[in-house]
């Protein structure tokens, strides 16, 4: 049986918790007004956000990317960010992954990990940029590198697929299936699981494949699920049992 791969995770993820200043913590509305205006830097970022939020005040997406823009002028990544999000849904201002991809890559340099991921997704889908695959992959391992499991799982897949111009090796896809597996991530659970299954860039081991599907199954994933059923019907009961005490110990981890 051929295990089929799941691709990409394709979401921009939005992080939009509000961040308190640490000067204007307390302050009014027109208390931080009166800083940002004279420019301080996390008052205008956190003008953003609640503009952005509507939080005691209406909602203004212009406004609100009007302070970003100010914080994300003197640096501030994650209004660099959160301007760059803004861009790529077109909320306040025109949807432009040109200039999406320029805000995610001042603050991606600064080593925001969701910013790194959101600029690997653009280069990767080739939104309103020329498509790079390979500067995708390295803009997902820089955020992989700093435990950002959805770009884990999308370098995998990357490795996997052989994209692009960068070349397929399984083994490094079952490296990075890992580390996003060790975190719970579903699909990279069951794409482990497959890889196992099949001896692919991995050791076969159907006991290992099996635990991997059930903790994907766990989680409601359905192709898990008819995996299961394949390897259930080729694996004798001291494997089943081998395969059902190493996915609690992996539930565990």
């Amino acid at each position: 049986m051929r295990y089929r791969i799941i691709g990409i995770v394709s979401v921009f993820f939005v992080l939009l918790g509000f961040q308190a200043a640490l000067a204007s913590e307390n302050a009014s509305m027109e208390q931080m007004r009166r800083m940002a205006e004279e420019g301080n830097v996390k008052a205008q970022y956190n003008l953003g956000l609640i503009y952005s939020q509507g939080r005691n005040v209406a909602q203004d997406p212009e406004l609100a990317n009007r302070w970003f823009r100010k914080a994300a002028e003197q640096g501030h990544a994650e209004a660099q960010y959160s301007l760059g999000l803004s861009h790529v849904r077109g909320r306040g201002v025109m949807q432009d992954g040109f200039q999406a991809a320029k805000w995610f890559r001042m603050a991606a340099e600064q080593g925001l990990d969701k910013a790194q991921y959101n600029l690997a997704l653009l280069y990767d889908r080739g939104r309103d940029v020329a498509q790079n695959v390979p500067r995708a992959a390295r803009w997902y391992r820089r955020a992989a590198d700093q435990g950002y499991v959805e770009a884990q799982y999308n370098l995998a897949v990357v490795y996997e697929r052989g994209r692009g111009a960068v070349d397929r090796d399984l083994g490094q896809a079952a490296t990075w299936y890992q580390k996003a597996a060790d975190q719970g991530f579903v699909k990279a659970q069951h794409n482990l699981g497959g890889l196992y299954a099949q001896g692919k860039g991995v050791a076969q081991d159907e006991v290992k494949a099996y635990a991997l599907f059930s903790l994907a199954a766990a989680q409601g994933h359905s192709r898990s699920k008819k995996n299961l059923k394949v390897l259930r019907k080729r694996m004798d009961e001291d494997q089943l049992k081998k395969a059902r005490e190493l996915a609690g110990e992996m539930q565990r981890q």
